[in-house]
């Protein structure tokens, strides 16, 4: 007890300082609020975490290694620009625009689903319908990954912190500021249960 008291001292006097949390990973089954399918998160877990503490996470969507911060579980806000850095390494500047938006069904455009336009559809080709079903889920997809409760790094720089990450024995993150919460910055410990929870999620080497 009396260590986290130090902790919370620590933090609480040292305005500017990044903090370092004592953490332990963990993988956990979610269902990812943007492709709406079950996915197996590691994310870390600190004591010092609370409503509105934010996390970061890895996990594999579509075969795609992401890396990057979650919001609160209980107040789940857009995470808006982050950094991302391992140890010494290169700092990532990871913008919320860049996270990947995913094609799921949001909207059946069946002529006997749509009233009112059923007429309008009835006289439409196939493909026209095709079309018209992309459209209005393309465009619900990119509405959702607008308000996404994380912000994510994908394709060569998710590759790159991901292979840091394994060797490495911090990751430090900075939340940029935005209208809906201020600039936060915290660092969390690589440690072996981050390699367990990787190897528990099936998350291999990304090469």
């Amino acid at each position: 007890m009396s260590f986290y008291i130090i902790l919370f001292a620590l933090i609480f006097f040292c305005s500017g300082c990044v903090a370092l949390y004592p953490a332990q990973w963990q993988a956990i089954t979610v269902i990812d609020e943007l492709t709406g399918e079950p996915v197996c998160r590691v994310r870390a877990i600190s004591p010092m975490q609370t409503d509105s503490s934010y996390y970061p996470i890895v996990d594999m969507v579509h075969d795609q290694v992401r890396v990057g911060i979650h919001s609160p579980d209980l107040n789940p806000l857009p995470v808006g620009d982050i950094q991302l850095q391992v140890d010494s390494h290169y700092r990532w500047l990871i913008k919320h625009r860049d996270t990947p938006y995913y094609l799921q069904q949001q909207m059946d455009i069946s002529p006997h689903i749509l009233t009112g336009y059923d007429h309008y559809l009835s006289y439409m080709k196939k493909y026209q319908r095709d079309q018209l079903q992309l459209s209005f889920t393309t465009a619900t997809a990119k509405a959702l990954a607008s308000t996404s409760p994380y912000t994510v790094a994908t394709g060569d720089a998710a590759k790159s912190l991901f292979n840091q990450m394994l060797t490495g024995r911090f990751l430090e993150y900075r939340i940029l500021q935005t209208p809906l919460h201020g600039s936060t910055a915290g660092r969390y410990p690589l440690t072996t249960d981050y390699l367990k929870a990787l190897q528990t999620c099936g998350i291999d080497w990304y090469p």
